[in-house]
């Protein structure tokens, strides 16, 4: 087979949630040529889905410096960002802030306006939820919701919405939480918002579930889940 045909093979298998073989047959291609930066990002994702986290972690910073090199600074900050994003959830914050500095440096030097910038509010957006100012943590959140809307982008929508009702729960404004957490798992149980992300969701609406004792909806979405892992079987992460 050559590298091309891996490249096919790869792409067909990301395209359809295959991702052990997306992953065999574009690592196969990566060997025999080192891949575009478009092919790093698949592979880092299915990289990440199998629960090899460094790989992905090295696959992304590959797909960053492969866009820089393009010419692509939109696209390379988005990958920075990415890649920090990842590190702030694994609990890696010196690493994380650092690739999350450098996505904000490459859109401030080019005057870019990007989806980027959604992303990169974030971990300061949790953080503040999860310090103990949930307001500001809400206001935060609908600034990403708000940035994920204007460039269509579902995963940053649905994300933010998820947290903005997680910020509403710690508010003591349960029904409203809850209905914002419900509407995040309607894009997630749509298909709308990509695997990794939608792992991730579920399991944060779950646990806030079970930290207002709503044990009917949290058993609801535990069975959503599990439908949905049923329908991802190569996934670790």
């Amino acid at each position: 087979m050559t590298s091309a045909d891996a490249v096919d093979r790869g792409r067909d298998a990301f395209a359809r949630g295959a991702w052990g073989d997306a992953y065999a047959a574009l690592a196969a291609a990566d060997r025999e040529a080192a891949a575009g930066a478009e092919d790093l990002e698949r592979l880092a994702t299915a990289a990440y889905l199998l629960g090899r986290d460094d790989e992905g972690d090295d696959l992304l910073a590959r797909a960053h410096q492969e866009f820089l090199r393009r010419g692509d600074v939109e696209r390379a900050a988005r990958s920075a960002a990415r890649l920090g994003l990842q590190l702030f959830f694994r609990g890696e914050p010196a690493r994380s802030g650092g690739w999350l500095a450098r996505a904000c440096r490459l859109l401030d030097d080019a005057g870019l306006d990007s989806v980027a910038r959604g992303y990169l509010l974030v971990p300061a957006a949790v953080r503040c939820v999860e310090g103990g100012d949930p307001a500001a943590g809400y206001d935060t959140f609908a600034q990403a919701a708000g940035i994920g809307e204007r460039f269509g982008d579902a995963d940053l929508v649905a994300f933010a919405r998820h947290g903005q009702g997680r910020a509403l729960l710690r508010l003591g404004r349960i029904d409203d939480g809850v209905a914002l957490l419900d509407e995040a798992m309607v894009a997630v149980t749509a298909g709308e918002v990509s695997p990794a992300l939608a792992g991730a969701i579920y399991c944060s609406v779950v646990s806030a579930c079970h930290e207002i004792f709503d044990l009917r909806r949290a058993q609801e979405w535990t069975e959503a889940l599990g439908r949905w892992c049923e329908s991802q079987p190569d996934v670790v992460a």
